[in-house]
């Protein structure tokens, strides 16, 4: 009897399946498949692209408030960004490219459907862009 088991335990796995789609055979209401080319784009929330443009904004702030609080003799605390304070190109150059790797990353998130984390990240971004740029407004009202 055990010898039996496996080989009927096999033909069952094999007959079941045909069974069942000879079955689906004869049901004459089967749609047709449809070739789908393309797929419908996701809608982001109405809350991402505001979020990607006071980002902007915020980092323009900050480069203009950096870039003339150091001008007017005041040091720039960062000292990842010291450097690039009196290299206005390049400086400009850091601030576009970190506003495009938070946009880039909240869009990875969406596109991977980690929705809330893509806008937790932008949130963030601008929460800390927007603390940055009020240190910046008292320490250029301070240097007048």
């Amino acid at each position: 009897m055990n010898r039996l088991l496996p080989g009927l335990l096999m033909v069952t796995v094999l007959l079941v399946p045909a069974t069942v789609r000879a079955a689906a055979d004869d049901d004459k209401t089967r749609e047709t498949p449809k070739i789908q080319l393309w797929t419908e784009p996701v809608t982001r929330p109405s809350m991402l692209p505001p979020l990607y443009v006071s980002l902007a904004a915020l980092q323009a702030y900050d480069g203009y408030a950096t870039l003339r609080g150091v001008t007017n003799g005041a040091r720039e605390g960062n000292v990842l960004v010291s450097g690039l304070a009196g290299k206005p190109a390049l400086f400009w150059a850091l601030k576009g490219g970190s506003t495009a790797v938070s946009i880039v990353m909240a869009e990875q998130l969406w596109r991977h459907h980690r929705r809330v984390e893509a806008i937790a990240t932008m949130v963030v971004a601008n929460g800390v862009m927007a603390a940055i740029a009020a240190r910046n407004a008292s320490v250029l009202r301070s240097s007048r």
